[in-house]
């Protein structure tokens, strides 16, 4: 989703100066897609919500450090995966248990009125979150940015804070670890 430079500019401009309208138009720019690619990265759909949030905090917080001259879309992106490792590292150190409340009969696991394709397209992306869930970190974070939030390499490693290279091969090296989970 690639919006207006020159509008994306005089937003910032503006929130630097402290118009909350400005911000806001920013955050309206952004979170839907920044809450998706942490999702993706998290698969928790509160911790999601949760994350996002602190991200846009983060940037309202140092929206006067903001070089107008560049793009915020990456930078918005970069405080994201950062509050995202923050809080898997955080998960790591603690165990969370889930409990999940659902008024329908626990033992109906699927919903009569979705059509079959519907119902086998939300497996495919199941397994397909799942098997991302099982790569590292990192490793997930350049395939989330190359093919779902459609990054380039440049964008990505600017987020990232690494080479084109290092992007190329970590790409390369998901790409070979999911094909191995594929085969197991």
């Amino acid at each position: 989703m690639e919006h207006d430079f020159l509008r994306e500019k005089s937003l910032v401009m503006a929130a630097k100066k402290g118009s909350l309208k400005a911000f806001e138009e920013i955050l309206f720019l952004y979170e839907k897609e920044i809450f998706y690619y942490i999702l993706r990265m998290v698969n928790h759909y509160h911790d999601a919500q949760d994350i996002t949030q602190e991200t846009f905090l983060k940037l309202y917080e140092h929206i006067t450090r903001v070089d107008e001259e560049k793009k915020i879309r990456p930078l918005i992106y970069k405080i994201a995966q950062n509050a995202t490792y923050d809080w898997l590292r955080k998960k790591k150190k603690r165990k969370e248990l889930f409990i999940i409340d659902n008024d329908k009969n626990p033992f109906e696991t699927i919903d009569p009125l979705l059509p079959y394709y519907t119902i086998e397209k939300q497996e495919k992306r199941k397994e397909i979150q799942g098997m991302l869930a099982e790569l590292k970190p990192a490793y997930r974070n350049v395939l989330t940015l190359f093919y779902q939030e459609e990054f380039s390499y440049q964008e990505i490693a600017r987020v990232l804070n690494l080479s084109i290279n290092t992007i190329k091969t970590h790409i390369r090296r998901a790409k070979e670890a999911l094909k191995r989970n594929i085969h197991d």
